[in-house]
């Protein structure tokens, strides 16, 4: 057992209960209004290449006036760029788009997989990152979201040799595996996984 592992063995004794209440909060997302439910797809959206905190300020911004569901792409964009998300064009383009499905988001199949396809396929702006990350999020388990902290943990344990600069989906799908079953050897659900390292890298418990 290498130092980063017992590292997050003592990250997940320590953090234990508030991973687990998060974890618990993600299972009630879909309980919520259509918008809390769309709030989450908005977040992962935005969060490419941008700080959580920050996408998350914006779309709290954006709920908080209204903007998120009636604002036009100007005016998303506008909030985003004010608290620091990047390509802000872009992702009020895919937020805007993305209202279309706003009654879809709680009837997508209960299939984790096939939910992430149908996500993947009709959400412009989501990847196979984004789209788990989004599911994760309202409740779904045994994905993966490998974003560069995930990678780079992965690499630290040895699990993987490098961090891909691209993923396909074919490569996804396979470094998945090695997350999920990394999780397993360490007695973790892949998604307590995904926060313990999160919490490794940013020093908490986030989403």
């Amino acid at each position: 057992m290498n130092d980063i592992v017992k590292k997050y063995l003592k990250i997940y004794e320590e953090k234990r209960g508030e991973i687990e209440a998060r974890l618990k909060e993600f299972k009630e997302t879909l309980r919520k209004s259509d918008e809390e439910v769309f709030a989450e797809l908005c977040f992962c959206i935005c969060t490419p290449q941008t700080r959580a905190r920050a996408a998350d300020a914006a779309i709290s911004m954006m709920k908080g006036e209204s903007t998120l569901l009636n604002g036009d792409e100007d005016h998303v964009a506008d909030i985003l760029r004010e608290n620091g998300v990047r390509f802000p064009e872009s992702k009020a383009r895919y937020i805007v788009a993305a209202r279309a499905y706003l009654k879809s988001l709680k009837s997508l199949p209960s299939d984790a997989h096939k939910a992430r396809e149908w996500l993947v396929k009709n959400i412009k702006g989501l990847g196979y990152k984004e789209a788990s990350h989004f599911l994760r999020n309202i409740g779904y388990e045994g994905l993966a979201i490998l974003d560069r902290h995930i990678l780079r943990g992965m690499k630290e344990v040895g699990v993987i040799k490098e961090v891909p600069k691209n993923l396909t989906k074919r490569m996804y799908l396979e470094l998945e595996k090695k997350f999920i079953q990394l999780a397993n050897d360490l007695g973790m659900r892949p998604e307590a996984l995904d926060l313990v390292m999160w919490a490794d890298k940013t020093g908490e418990v986030f989403k």
